[in-house]
């Protein structure tokens, strides 16, 4: 009966967060519903006749989901994942709940793909009981909320520890997330093979050796801490790869690789739209999660060529002759990957930045002192900052030896979007680089004004 009322009362709400413009309904409906049913989570995922996937890490959860999707459903399963990014245990509620019949006894899915987010793992594991867990990468984020890197490491480790049954994809280029192995023994780890120097290395935030507390050797870093890495002291080192990713080719409006799994003695060409070296990471881990799952090469190949940007991550918006390209920024790795590759072409570049510290972003926003703005400061035409502390981007963006008479400040969003796409030309591109709670105020607006269909995915 309890499930009956919270499925009701999910659906309810859903509706009128739409009708009345106040929300998406992602998280809404599941709030309510895991009140009045504690245990709807474990009670529905329970009916996913293929299981449940989680997907967790700091960078590429919520692409990562979106490719893996495709791929499945390309492959004909039916798949239910918590697509607009909400993922907290609220989010993933609502995304079940809304997609079971009332009384809980049937969810319209063969299998449930779930990003979780990291601080998140332990309670949702003890909810669920994943058929597979997957870590992408761990990079400093939102310190506020999860304190230094290590911590966050323990917190997913005590996740898996409390999934025994669960295959665990480890992304063997990162050394904090490699030393996961020790929380179980279905390990399979994912990484990149190639000698490559990435343009901008940027900092490390994790580069001390786990075993014995020496510094790491990197033979070369793809960027931050990732890279093919070994302690000269202890001798623990980039483990070697079950899947992985070599003969890579970067491009500003795709990428391609060629992805070996060891399994299998035929390789196969990667494929996708999406550009970026952080982007393939997300391919690869998709393929990677796909293969373990025995998914068919081709259908792999296919599935990934077609998908598109997920919600805020390269998300294209035609205004009029002009387009709005939207990339969520929310630490200093991801910050500085968006930005290297907007430089993979010379052409002089139309920036909108939007600078946000509300929880959801990370109430600290001392991580934009981290990012690289100093390679785009001569590829930039005009750049409009707004948001919460558009006054600290500025003064980024004036220590990164941005020309400031290009630079215009103006802290509400709605107006500063009408003046970043008035400097914007027909046929060109403005590049929004938001924060998590910048991009939904940014997403509402264009709602408002009839430019997007939702106010998220």
């Amino acid at each position: 009966m309890r499930i009956l009322i919270a499925n009701l009362i999910a659906k309810i709400a859903r509706t009128a967060s739409r009708l009345t413009k106040s929300g998406g309904g992602t998280t809404l409906p599941g709030l309510l519903a895991e009140k009045i049913a504690p245990n709807i989570i474990t009670k529905l995922a329970g009916r996913l006749p293929q299981g449940t996937i989680i997907i967790t890490g700091t960078n590429g959860k919520t692409t990562t989901a979106k490719m893996l999707a495709a791929i499945l459903e390309a492959s004909g399963l039916k798949v239910i994942y918590n697509s607009s990014g909400s993922n907290l245990s609220r989010g993933i509620a609502s995304f079940l709940s809304l997609n079971s019949n009332l009384l809980g006894t049937k969810v319209n899915a063969d299998i449930g793909i779930f990003e979780v987010d990291e601080a998140t793992m332990p309670e949702i594991t003890g909810k669920i009981s994943p058929r597979l867990i997957i870590v992408t990468n761990l990079f400093r984020d939102q310190l506020d909320r999860y304190g230094e890197l290590n911590k966050t490491a323990e917190i997913i480790g005590s996740a898996i520890d409390k999934s025994p049954q669960s295959t665990v994809l480890l992304n063997g280029d990162d050394p904090l997330v490699a030393d996961l192995k020790k929380f179980s023994h279905k390990i399979r780890y994912f990484g990149i093979d190639e000698p490559l120097v990435s343009k901008s290395t940027g900092a490390i935030d994790s580069k001390i050796c786990l075993h014995c507390g020496h510094e790491l050797d990197y033979e070369y870093r793809y960027f931050g801490h990732l890279g093919r890495y070994q302690c000269p002291n202890c001798g623990y080192k980039k483990p070697d790869l079950d899947y992985k990713f070599t003969k890579l080719d970067l491009k500003v409006d795709e990428s391609t690789a060629l992805f070996k799994n060891n399994s299998e003695k035929e390789d196969f060409t990667i494929k996708t739209k999406l550009p970026g070296l952080y982007n393939l990471y997300n391919a690869l881990a998709a393929c990677a999660i796909a293969s373990e799952l025995g998914i068919k090469t081709f259908i792999i190949q296919t599935a990934l060529e077609q998908v598109s940007a997920a919600f805020g991550r390269m998300e294209t918006i035609a205004i009029g002759k002009k387009r709005l390209a939207l990339l969520l920024v929310k630490n200093p790795t991801g910050f500085t990957q968006v930005i290297e590759t907007l430089t993979y072409d010379k052409k002089p570049k139309n920036l909108f930045l939007i600078l946000n510290d509300k929880f959801a972003d990370g109430t600290d926003i001392s991580w934009i002192w981290d990012a690289e703005l100093e390679m785009i400061n001569r590829l930039t035409k005009n750049v409009t900052v707004s948001g919460l502390r558009a006054e600290d981007m500025l003064l980024r963006l004036k220590y990164a030896d941005f020309d400031l008479k290009q630079i215009l400040l103006e802290k509400n969003i709605a107006l500063a979007l009408a003046a970043a796409l008035e400097k914007t030309n027909d046929n060109e591109v403005l590049y929004v680089l938001p924060t998590y709670t910048a991009m939904l105020e940014l997403r509402k607006i264009l709602f408002n004004r009839g430019l997007v269909k939702g106010l998220v995915e």
